[in-house]
């Protein structure tokens, strides 16, 4: 290894070092230019480099200022030339997955219905709100389609969770249970209505997935639920024919109320849930206290409305 000394004249060459092996040699000419920079000759070198790591040193980074401003120039003008292309069309670009909420009456009041906020990586995810009761729907579907089968592979999941009324487990098990039945009853409700809608052929596996993110212990998740899925596979690739929607018809006196609270059910004489499109009746569930059939078919037209 070659020692420099940093504070060696360089005024008079040729120069001589000693080496390892005790043999003289003439210093190159790289070491004499520092002759001609004064500045370099002050400066303190380490013993395992040599001026000419620090003329390529220098090379490399005025080549990368070089490289960075050439970059910066082109970016700037791919971006006149994009902010121009943006300015000659009549209409902006939008978004894909661009926020998007709606308000929907329902009964005597609004149900409220938002996407593009969370779930941008599923087909579709949409959030329906009633009061503060929240239902999350994702829909995901299978780049390769399955091999063709007598029935469409449609797996539905719904999830009520201790967290969406701020609870937690309070046994030895802290986790989430397996599904009770009344969610696997819910899962049944929201697979009738969807799976007539699928057109013949699509043998993509699609998933829906239905989670409760809060419950206020008035409105109840399971027809929000139904809704959810259906707005969510109609926003999604999944090809159907029309979007559903689900409602729960309730009777209380002699009136017809659409979508009642928890409150109001327990002076209800008709629990009735229907699902369907506009021109039909996809799923009827329910029970009743000895009503006429007059009764029921005036509930079923209240719901469909």
């Amino acid at each position: 290894m070659l020692a420099a000394n940093p504070n060696s004249n360089f005024s008079t060459p040729p120069l001589h070092f000693k080496a390892s092996n005790s043999k003289k040699f003439k210093a190159s000419s790289q070491f004499l230019r520092l002759n001609c920079f004064p500045l370099l000759r002050s400066r303190q070198f380490p013993p395992t480099s040599s001026p000419n790591a620090v003329f390529g040193t220098s090379r490399t980074r005025k080549g990368r200022v070089r490289s960075s401003i050439e970059s910066k120039k082109s970016l700037n003008e791919f971006e006149i030339q994009a902010s121009l292309a943006n300015t000659q069309t009549e209409e902006p670009p939008q978004q894909p997955f661009a926020p998007y909420s709606i308000r929907i009456p329902v009964g005597d009041r609004h149900i409220f219905v938002e996407t593009g906020h969370i779930g941008r990586q599923a087909s579709a995810a949409v959030t329906v709100t009633d009061g503060e009761t929240v239902v999350y729907t994702t829909v995901c579907l299978a780049d390769v389609p399955s091999e063709p089968s007598d029935f469409f592979p449609l797996f539905v999941n719904y999830q009520e969770r201790f967290s969406a009324a701020g609870r937690t487990s309070g046994g030895f098990f802290k986790r989430e249970g397996r599904p009770r039945d009344h969610e696997a009853l819910i899962c049944r409700l929201i697979d009738r209505p969807l799976r007539p809608t699928m057109l013949k052929g699509f043998y993509h596996e699609t998933q829906v997935l239905s989670w409760v993110l809060s419950y206020d212990g008035f409105h109840p998740p399971d027809s929000l639920a139904v809704t959810a899925a259906g707005i969510a596979v109609a926003l999604s690739e999944v090809p159907n024919s029309k979007a559903i929607a689900g409602v729960r018809i309730g009777l209380i006196g002699d009136k017809f109320v659409v979508n009642p609270t928890a409150k109001e059910m327990e002076d209800s004489k008709l629990d009735l849930l229907i699902a369907g499109t506009d021109s039909a009746i996809l799923m009827i569930e329910g029970y009743c206290d000895f009503l006429p059939e007059e009764k029921l078919m005036q509930a079923v037209e209240v719901g469909q409305v």
